[in-house]
C-alpha cells in the first residue's frame, strides 16, 4: 500500500479515536507484553456471524492493527483454499470412508434414533445425504449472513490488508475440517451431545459479546458439554497459542479469533499468561463502524488516485468522519509506529 495513504490513514484515525485502556477485565482486546521486552502484540475475540451489529468495534481495535506489521485470523480467509493442499484428496477420501463404516454400527443407529425424537424428523439409518443434509440445513440457519455482509474476521482482515498489513492464518483449513468429523464422532459415544450444541453456543455468545462481558463468555465455554469443548476450544486453543507465540516473536501482530476461545481456563489468555506473558485489557467505551473505518481509508486512496500525492506542503487529506456521538476527541500520539511499504 502506498506509505502517504497509511499515513493519511493513521493520521485521520488518530484524530477522532480516544484510546481507553482500564483494569475493566470485561474486554474483547487484549494487549501481549513479552517476557523479554520485545514489541507488544494484540489479541482480540471475534464473532463468528455476519451481521452488522457485531462490527461496531470500540476504537482501540483499529489503533492496535494500525500499529502492528501483520494480522492473523483463526485461518488465512483471504489467501487458503482447501484446494491449495494436495493432501486434502486423500483426506475426504479416508474420511469418507470412515463415515461408511460408522453407519454400519450400532452407536449410528442409536444416534439418528435420538436425532430423531428430539427435533420430529424421520432419518434414515441408510440415507446418510439426509443426516448431512439436516445438519447443514441446522447451520445454515445459525449462520445465514445480513445482505451485503460478511464473517466480520474477513472484514477485519481486508481492512489490515487495506493498511498495509500483511495477512495470515493460526489453523490450516484442514484442521478446521478434521474437527467437523471429530464432533460426529464424539456424538456417537457421548449421549449428552446434541446437534445444536452449535447453535446454543452462538446464541449465548450473541447475548453477551456486544456488552464485551468476557465474564459471562467464559462461563459459557467452561459450562459446555466437555467433548465439544474439548473439540472446538480446548485443543485448538493449545494449536492457536503455539502459532500466536511463534508470530509474536517474530514482528508486533495482532490476532483475532472467536471471542469463546480467549477466556477461561483453558482460554488463550490463561495459556499465554501460563508461559509467562501479560495479558493487559485494552477497553474502550467509544465504539466505530468497521463500515465507517474502511469508508475513511478508502477516502484516502481515492485521493492519492485523484493526484494528491502528498508531496506538497499543501497537501491537505480528507477530514475524516465525524466521532461518534457524545465520543472524547483526544489528541494524536506524538509518535505514530511507522510501517513498511509492503506489496
Amino acid at each position: 500500500m502506498n506509505k502517504r495513504i497509511l499515513s493519511i490513514t493513521c493520521f485521520a484515525l488518530t484524530i477522532f479515536i480516544c484510546h481507553g485502556q482500564n483494569k475493566n477485565l470485561n474486554s474483547l482486546l487484549w494487549r501481549i507484553e513479552s517476557k523479554d521486552g520485545k514489541p507488544a502484540s494484540y489479541l482480540f475475540g471475534t464473532i463468528h456471524l455476519a451481521q452488522k451489529r457485531f462490527v461496531n468495534y470500540s476504537d482501540s481495535v483499529y489503533k492496535a492493527i494500525l500499529q502492528c506489521d501483520r494480522f492473523y485470523n483463526e485461518v488465512d480467509f483471504l489467501h487458503q483454499s482447501i484446494f491449495d493442499d494436495s493432501s486434502m484428496h486423500s483426506f475426504f477420501v479416508a474420511k469418507q470412508a470412515h463415515f461408511d463404516s460408522v453407519r454400519k454400527t450400532d452407536d449410528w443407529k442409536r444416534l439418528i434414533d435420538r436425532i430423531n425424537r428430539k427435533y420430529g424428523v424421520r432419518l434414515s439409518y441408510d440415507d446418510p445425504n439426509a443426516f448431512t443434509a439436516f445438519g447443514q440445513k441446522t447451520l445454515m440457519l445459525l449462520y445465514k449472513p445480513e445482505k451485503d455482509m460478511t464473517l466480520p474476521d474477513v472484514m477485519l482482515a481486508k481492512y489490515a490488508i487495506m493498511v498495509g498489513k500483511e495477512t495470515g492464518g493460526l489453523e490450516t483449513m484442514k484442521l478446521q475440517l478434521n474437527m467437523i468429523y471429530e464432533i460426529m464422532d464424539a456424538r456417537l459415544t457421548d449421549t449428552t451431545m446434541s446437534m445444536d450444541d452449535e447453535g446454543q453456543l452462538m446464541a449465548s455468545l450473541e447475548k453477551f459479546y456486544i456488552g464485551e462481558q468476557a465474564d459471562s463468555i467464559s462461563k459459557i465455554t467452561e459450562g459446555m458439554n466437555h467433548s465439544y469443548r474439548e473439540i472446538v476450544f480446548d485443543r485448538r486453543n493449545k494449536t492457536m497459542t503455539d502459532s500466536i507465540e511463534q508470530h509474536a516473536a517474530e514482528t508486533p501482530s495482532f490476532f483475532a479469533v472467536g471471542a469463546g476461545h480467549l477466556f477461561g481456563s483453558h482460554g488463550i489468555i490463561a495459556q499465554l499468561s501460563a508461559r509467562g506473558y501479560t495479558l493487559r485489557p485494552i477497553h474502550s467505551d467509544n465504539k466505530i463502524s468497521l463500515f465507517m473505518v474502511e469508508q475513511l481509508a478508502q477516502s484516502s486512496a481515492d485521493f492519492i488516485k485523484d493526484g494528491n500525492d502528498g508531496d506538497s506542503e499543501d497537501s491537505v487529506p480528507l477530514p475524516p468522519p465525524p466521532p461518534p456521538k457524545n465520543s472524547r476527541i483526544s489528541k494524536p500520539d506524538p509518535v505514530m509506529k511507522k510501517t513498511r511499504n509492503r506489496p
